[in-house]
């Protein structure tokens, strides 16, 4: 049974999924103490059962096991599973919570998760799985945490037997429910919601044909960990399909009975992922459609992956809705549908169905929604801020992820970071976790002794064993007299192959690791953090990436690509016997912070910093803050926005903790992450103010794009949709003798030049269109689009609009639209696909969608000054899009608002939120960890050329007083160039030295079997 401590205040989370994981981690990570909970008998929630998220080629077990790991040790976080929050009192700061925790009738400390009672009692262990349970393991994802099974003691017949089977002692027949009081400062809601079960509806034959199933089930049986380990069969024959048929928008944006009108958000991006997937592994063996009504690729670079599973993979795109699903006696299925621009249906046969299907709130989230006393909206999600997303109807509560409304992960994971920096407010300073805490073993001394070797493959989703035999490969490295241990492991990142990594580590007194998996980019920290857990120095490790150097590239040369593989092990066999344990460099860290833009996003992750404490500096290139806020007067949800933009301004003039610039520019840089220094010119000819500043913001914004299309800048009444905003705030006597107006959506945006979606466009059309209606309700306004992208619950504001009569005609680029000038009047033409015709439309207003564009000028100098990436479309780039999405590559810097990418007003300040917390993290510790691979001069081998000196992107190196160059370890970023241009080789790169180099040429060439 877990025991829940009692007597110490604490941030409560509830929800065990990736958002909940998140909000928790990012509470400790800032050394405040968090309680996370979740009714489940393990966390992790809905997204351990996905393999791949989109748009990157990671797996989810990738992206949420290191969260469930970093839980399952957090000294500042503590974990309880099987249990609800029944009642909430009290107010925010200091709330009272009843926990009910169900009996589990196993010690988690003590289960191995060996499956010998679910073999004897198969009945009598929970399970929730989708599919098949039984295989391939015996737990319901193998990365579950805690790691050990629950036990349901009514089906079991003889208590005694059941003790009797577990060797480890782990049955409690008398474990009983337990009711504990604890005290809390605030909530965090991150409790999701359920797929929608297809199966009520009577036309598709979800639940009633073996081969038609909810996209979930498809990622289940496509998962190395499904019930067919990652092989694509058909339920009904064990066979191969050839045709694979998606349907999108099933239950949702519709009016019948089962159907709810808003959209999910996700189902767009997930069908394209799977059937990415299924032509990444059996390309044209697979046909591979998807039908839909608009595609919603409104994310970051989300446009992109739509043209690529076009253009690249030959996906076809059929936009309709289709009508019915027959199933045929050979159990294929027949889909019967109407084209747009056809009036006959069509029918198509196809081997599998699988149905997109949305959210649901549960019956138990509404219940909870009532237990805590927050508002819910009229579907049921919380209502939250329409500003401020994250913020319930009660002070204290905070909500993130899918429960707030539907979203896909990075939106789940930069909310989940706004909701715990929020919540963590809640907490005095005094509650806060000061003391020093270390979160692994003493480090295990090896030196002086002889290399023994441990090797592991570990197999993500089974993407190595499908293109290299490595049994072959695992013997060819136990040939190496110092490999100890060799084994393979089918799921890289799951709690379970850690834990027998380790223990193997232990068991066999390894003294370095080589690991062969996929990119270091994301599992080396892993890897190293695996083996600090067992004692031995991070250093000790070199990764083989036989998965995207070998297996992804060479599976159509088997034979080859196993060559290869033997040599790339050796080479890392070879070069880990050359590995010797480094110590980290430490660096005290500034507590100021700096934040670069001083527009709503800018202003309200400073605001959030000078809250709890923190020196801010922001910085503003224009004369007053405010940003492109101060073009807006109302959100589509009808805040007013100057209103609000006004009371961010005061709020930070007024704050002692804030010192802002205007007119002011980021001139110089330099320092390391936690310390800092930056020069700030204010004005053509003052000169540099210096700053020190453990952190950087970046909240720059982006530029409202102004293309030259459709007449703009051209034509009297061509516009923008900022324009048509600024008439109806100030002008309505204009609108009022308006009789026609004409949207144009997509001007400018998902082309060739600015390929991606600008995300906020169809809301301000249908914003504006409402606005103009209240305005002029006789007025007619015809809006020309290629996708309507109104995700979310922005979907009823689309639905309101058509309802009000707002006509929507459906282009596409080989039917663009034409504006043109005749006898004064404005005249657009576009082709109407359901009347099969073009028309033309009198327009005395036509507004142009037009979106935003990064900030070229300003992203490059900033990008140049502090050593940062950028997009193909110049926005930052953030360090992992599911992973870190407001964090950099660059550690201690942060990204917010439309910097990032397009977004409305509501997202930017989420993520305003997101890096306040995430800066948070790194201000709490007083100490920042800088890494081992620093470059090294030795004194009687430098000539004093200076070749290092000039050759360093990041001017470094310099001449001291001894007349030999020298490296500051704390300003080092461990790039290498300095070792690599040095003549007399004086300089080497700690972890990158030569005799470890030159082993691993070794190895290439090394003899093997």
């Amino acid at each position: 049974m877990q025991k829940i401590k009692q007597d110490e205040k604490r941030v409560l989370v509830i929800g065990g999924g990736v958002g909940g994981i998140k909000a928790a981690l990012d509470l400790s990570e800032s050394r405040k103490k968090v309680l996370l909970i979740d009714s489940d008998y393990a966390i992790g929630g809905l997204m351990t059962q996905l393999d791949r998220t989109f748009p990157t080629n990671n797996c989810d077990l990738c992206t949420v096991s290191p969260h469930l790991s970093a839980a399952s040790r957090e000294k500042f976080l503590e974990v309880s599973t099987m249990t609800e929050l029944t009642s909430l009192s009290g107010e925010a700061g200091n709330f009272t919570a009843t926990l009910k925790t169900a009996p589990r009738f196993i010690d988690i400390d003590k289960c191995t998760a060996c499956g010998e009672c679910l073999k004897k009692f198969p009945e009598a262990v929970r399970f929730n799985p989708g599919l098949d349970p039984r295989a391939p393991t015996c737990m319901r994802y193998p990365q579950a945490t805690p790691y050990a099974y629950s036990i349901d003691m009514e089906k079991v017949d003889d208590v005694e037997a059941l003790k009797a089977v577990c060797k480890a002692g782990a049955i409690i027949p008398d474990d009983t429910e337990q009711e504990t009081q604890i005290n809390v400062a605030s909530v965090v809601l991150s409790v999701g919601a359920e797929m929608f079960d297809p199966s009520v509806l009577d036309n598709y034959g979800g639940g009633k044909f073996d081969n038609v199933l909810p996209g979930l089930e498809y990622e289940r049986i496509m998962s190395a960990s499904g019930p067919f380990q990652g092989n694509l069969v058909r339920k009904s024959d064990q066979q191969r399909p050839k045709k694979v048929a998606w349907i999108q928008c099933v239950g949702s944006r519709g009016i019948n009975v089962d159907d709810v009108p808003y959209c999910s958000s996700v189902c767009c991006m997930y069908a394209l992922k799977e059937a990415i997937v299924t032509k990444e592994r059996f390309g044209d063996d697979i046909e591979t459609t998807i039908f839909y009504m608009d595609m919603r690729t409104s994310g970051k670079d989300y446009e992109q992956y739509f043209n690529r599973a076009k253009e690249d993979f030959g996906i076809r795109l059929i936009r309709c809705k289709p009508h019915t699903v027959i199933e045929l006696p050979d159990k294929s299925l027949e889909i019967t549908y109407a084209r747009e621009e056809l009036s006959a249906m069509e029918k198509e046969e196809f081997d599998m169905v699988v149905l997109s299907t949305g959210f649901r709130p549960s019956q138990k989230t509404i219940d909870l929604a009532g237990a805590i006393g927050i508002d819910l909206n009229e579907h049921n999600f919380a209502k939250s801020g329409t500003i401020d997303p994250v913020t319930t109807s009660k002070d204290g509560v905070y909500v993130c992820g899918v429960f707030e409304s539907p979203k896909d992960i990075p939106e789940t994971m930069v909310q989940a970071s706004a909701a715990a920096s929020l919540a963590g407010m809640t907490l005095d300073s005094e509650e806060w976790v000061n003391e020093p805490v270390s979160l692994y073993p003493p480090q295990r001394d090896v030196d002086g002794e002889a290399p023994k070797i441990g090797f592991f493959v570990v197999d993500c989703d089974g993407e190595i064993d499908q293109a290299l035999d490595i049994d072959k490969i695992l013997e060819n490295a136990k040939t190496n007299p110092d490999v100890a241990v060799a084994e393979a492991f089918k799921l890289s990142c799951s709690f379970e192959a850690m834990e027998k990594i380790e223990g193997l580590i232990k068991e066999h007194n390894l003294n370095r690791v080589v690991i062969g998996s996929g990119s270091p980019r994301i599992q080396e920290s892993m890897f190293q953090d695996m083996l600090r857990r067992a004692g031995l120095n991070p250093y000790l490790l070199e990764l083989v990436n036989l998965r995207d150097q070998n297996a992804w590239v060479h599976n159509d040369a088997p034979a080859k690509s196993l060559e290869k593989a033997f040599r790339l092990v050796q080479m890392g066999i070879s070069g880990v016997r050359k590995a010797k344990p480094l110590t980290e460099n430490m660096l005290p860290t500034s507590q100021n912070a700096l934040v670069v833009g001083g527009g709503v996003t800018g202003m309200t992750s400073a605001l959030e910093l000078a809250d709890q404490g923190t020196l801010t500096y922001l910085v503003e290139k224009a004369p007053v803050l405010g940003g492109q806020a101060l073009n807006l007067s109302q959100t589509i949800e009808g805040d007013d926005v100057a209103a609000f933009v006004k009371g961010l301004v005061d709020k930070v003039s007024a704050h002692e903790n804030i010192k802002v610039f205007t007119d002011a520019v980021v001139a110089e840089h330099t320092g390391v992450p936690g310390k800092f220094t930056t020069g700030i010119k204010t004005g053509a000819d003052s000169a540099c103010e210096q700053i020190d500043h453990g952190v950087t913001i970046l909240a720059t914004g982006a530029k409202p794009n102004r293309p030259a299309v459709y007449g703009l800048g051209e034509l009297d009444n061509v516009m923008t949709q900022l324009d048509l905003d600024a008439v109806l705030e100030n002008d309505e006597s204009k609108i009022k003798a308006m009789e026609q107006v004409v949207m144009i959506q997509c001007a400018g945006s998902r082309e060739a030049d600015n390929p991606n979606c600008s995300r906020i466009c169809c809301q301000a059309a249908v914003k504006n269109a409402l606005r103009l209606l209240e305005v002029n309700p006789d007025i007619e306004v015809f809006v020309l689009y290629r996708d309507m992208r109104t995700y979310g619950f922005w979907e009823d504001y689309y639905k309101t609009a058509r309802d009000k009569g707002v006509k929507f005609i459906r282009f596409d680029l080989e039917h663009r639209p034409v504006v043109r000038e005749e006898a004064g009047k404005t005249i657009v033409r576009a082709h109407d696909f359901i009347l099969g015709q073009d028309i033309e439309i009198e327009a005395d207003c036509v507004a142009l969608s037009t979106g935003f564009v990064a900030d070229a000028d300003t992203n490059n100098e900033l990008c140049s000054l502090f050593h940062l990436p950028k997009t193909e479309d110049g926005f930052f780039l953030e360090d992992h899009v599911k992973l870190k999405p407001v964090d950099m590559a660059l550690h201690g810097f942060f990204l917010a608002g439309t910097a990032h990418s397009p977004k409305v007003i509501r997202e930017s300040i989420t993520q305003a939120h997101a890096v306040a917390g995430r800066a948070r993290t790194m201000l709490a510790n007083k100490e920042i960890t800088l890494g081992a691979a620093y470059a090294t001069v030795d004194p009687v081998m430098c000539a004093v050329c200076l070749i290092c000196v000039r050759a360093c992107p990041y001017d470094v190196p310099f001449i001291n007083n001894e007349r030999h160059s020298e490296i500051d370890p704390a300003k080092c970023r461990g790039c290498g160039i300095c070792a690599a241009e040095c003549p007399a080789k004086a300089i080497q790169l700690r972890a990158w030295e030569d005799d470890q180099i030159i082993a691993k040429i070794d190895g290439l060439f090394e003899r093997y079997n």
